[in-house]
């Protein structure tokens, strides 16, 4: 968990999270300071999996890409995945905040393959099975994602989200759930806020949630909160 706090909150960085050091879900914090914090080399990451394109979920992607390219020459290409319209939004996030000098060297260095993803979407990438589902937020598109190890745990995404049936079909799939929970006093519009939490806690007794996206940190039964560089060891089934 590198970043799990709102956009707006100070309750921890912007959305970033990290599997088993490979796949980067989000990139709204400074993923390269982060990521060593944790443990983690900014090198060994393969993937980097978008669930939309608001600011606080992919506005440090230019940082991290640029710290990777600077790092190390990759030797496969690094893929970038998400939604449609990822490449164009990429391209123009680098080239805005950095300009064409570096947009060239994360082109040559990095060589990046983009993966369009949209609801129903279900591919593997490294060994990592990947399942999208669209959900309802304010920009569109937005996906959530349920991404299964090659030792079977699955752990889901809900990016920002309202209730709806493709958020309801990734809690299905997943071991654990990676929830926002953006307020705990009550709706919020285009978001998921505590009371819808626990009803989805008790909708789906066989996944773990942990909530993210916070506004602030509160108990909530049934859930973990979690932290900024909060790690989690997940067994695999059985």
């Amino acid at each position: 968990m590198l970043g799990s706090g709102s956009a707006f909150s100070g309750c921890g960085h912007n959305s970033a999270y990290c599997v088993d050091g490979r796949i980067l879900v989000d990139c709204g914090c400074a993923v390269q300071v982060q990521m060593p914090r944790a443990g983690l080399a900014v090198g060994e990451v393969t993937t980097v999996l978008l669930t939309h394109f608001h600011a606080d979920h992919t506005y440090m992607l230019p940082v991290f890409l640029g710290a990777r390219a600077l790092e190390v020459r990759s030797p496969t290409p690094l893929r970038l995945a998400g939604p449609h319209g990822i490449e164009e939004y990429v391209r123009r996030l680098v080239r805005t905040g950095y300009g064409a000098g570096l947009h060239a060297l994360i082109e040559e260095n990095l060589r990046p393959a983009t993966v369009v993803l949209q609801d129903g979407s279900d591919v593997t990438v490294d060994g990592y099975r990947i399942r999208a589902h669209a959900v309802v937020h304010s920009t569109g598109p937005s996906l959530a994602y349920a991404v299964t190890a090659p030792d079977g745990v699955t752990v889901g995404f809900s990016g920002d989200s309202e209730i709806c049936a493709g958020l309801r079909r990734c809690v299905a799939a997943t071991d654990v759930m990676v929830c926002e929970c953006t307020s705990f006093d009550g709706p919020l519009a285009s978001h998921i806020w505590a009371g819808e939490v626990s009803e989805l806690v008790e909708s789906f007794p066989r996944t773990r949630f942990v909530l993210s996206h916070l506004s602030d940190r509160r108990p909530l039964e049934g859930a973990l909160v979690a932290h900024d560089l909060l790690t989690l060891e997940i067994p695999p089934p059985g």
